[in-house]
């Protein structure tokens, strides 16, 4: 079986289908990603073989791209309006119609038997129907609803069905045509949630390291046993959200500037850390770090609320502070705070003083750790990615 790997060329993206990809790699099938070029030497850094396809992280000077960008920068980061242009706009439309055709090209040479998305990434699905072959998605935002996005998002894949030659396509029906792999417990899920019938539950699989990344020496400093906070604010928000970088970190940080606990900030690989001035030293601030390597040994994540995560969080059964922004944020940052497993600050009134209130309660009450124990059991029972594998090879007519 050769599979086709498309990606959002971003690293939250990327990396949630990395493990599927190694999963198909030792069960004896062909891997090949296509993404942004951007995201095409990290791909290969990793082993595998890449292909430029759609946009870069930044548009590559794509002047629809450009427009939406532009017109992001003065609406409030949360809410239908952000989600507009963020999501239908962007992902679902300039960013989809950019990459079916290249996809189309691209599997005309390579001749991929199926292609498997990130659940953002719709250009394979377009595609892949063009083609005529089976196409799968690792849905990693399941708490979040295009209802209120619904009509747009399915005027933008019309117009990206239309330039394909496709005839319309009823509802979003072509988004979960064939499989969708969701990266959620079932116990996080909203109760009553209607999944798609193709939906099958996938154990997460924390994957977020590129090349030789590791864990920063400092972290195994001997006799310090005060708690390790985590803050975080993913990998897209730094970009879309006005204030994120640096504003918004140097609150926080002045929060915990005088708490008896560690601080790791990471605020991107290509940010730089000195736009955050200098701190105390028991905060340090680094471009990135790979969450799957810090969670095990922090006693708090302080995020926006990105499903990768959160979830993260879960799996080392972590309680959390989180500071929603866009997209599934505020879903999630609900969700944590109804099943008892986080803080939630809204981000229009985050200070210090209530950055330091929020740490302190979750590192305090020994309630929080005790409520995500069975999320985090249930999560740990979920198949992995070598069944997910299995489901593929007999959706492709490989089995």
């Amino acid at each position: 079986m050769r599979v086709l790997f498309t990606t959002t060329p971003a690293p939250g993206h990327l990396h949630p289908l990395v493990p599927l990809a190694h999963a198909a790699v030792a069960a004896g099938h062909e891997v090949a990603f296509a993404t942004g070029a951007s995201m095409v030497p990290a791909v290969e850094a990793m082993g595998f073989r890449a292909f430029p396809a759609g946009l870069g992280r930044d548009g590559d000077g794509d002047e629809e791209f450009r427009k939406l960008k532009e017109a992001a920068r003065g609406l409030p980061p949360v809410g239908v309006e952000m989600d507009r242009i963020a999501v239908a706009g962007v992902l679902y439309g300039v960013r989809t119609r950019r990459m079916a055709p290249d996809l189309v090209a691209l599997a005309e040479r390579w001749r991929p038997d199926i292609m498997v998305r990130d659940s953002y990434e719709a250009g394979a699905a377009v595609a892949a129907e063009r083609l005529g072959i089976p196409h799968a998605a690792l849905d990693t935002t399941p708490l979040y609803t295009m209802e209120p996005l619904r009509e747009q998002i399915a005027a933008e894949l019309a117009r990206a069905r239309s330039e394909a030659g496709l005839a319309p396509d009823d509802g979003l029906g072509m988004l979960h045509r064939h499989l969708t792999l969701s990266c959620a417990p079932p116990g996080y899920l909203w109760p009553g949630t209607e999944r798609p019938a193709t939906a099958r539950a996938l154990r997460p699989m924390p994957f977020d390291r590129m090349a030789e990344e590791r864990l920063p020496g400092w972290i195994e400093e001997p006799a310090d046993d005060r708690p390790l906070v985590y803050v975080t604010f993913g990998t897209i928000t730094n970009r879309w959200v006005p204030g994120a970088f640096p504003d918004l970190f140097r609150e926080v940080l002045a929060g915990l500037a005088e708490e008896p606990v560690r601080v790791v900030a990471t605020v991107d690989r290509d940010a730089d850390p000195a736009e955050l001035g200098p701190q105390p030293p028991h905060i340090r601030v680094e471009r990135y770090v790979p969450q799957s390597l810090l969670l095990p040994r922090c006693a708090v994540a302080l995020s926006h609320g990105g499903f990768n995560t959160v979830v993260g969080a879960v799996d080392a059964g972590l309680p959390q502070v989180i500071i929603p922004f866009l997209g599934d944020h505020p879903d999630n940052a609900r969700r944590c705070a109804e099943l008892g497993i986080a803080r939630v600050l809204e981000r229009e009134r985050v200070t210090a003083a209530a950055v330091r209130e929020a740490v302190r309660d979750v590192l305090d009450d020994p309630g929080y750790r005790t409520r995500i124990q069975p999320l985090t059991e249930e999560l740990h029972a979920l198949p992995g990615p070598a069944e997910a594998v299995s489901l593929l090879a007999e959706l492709s007519g490989a089995a």
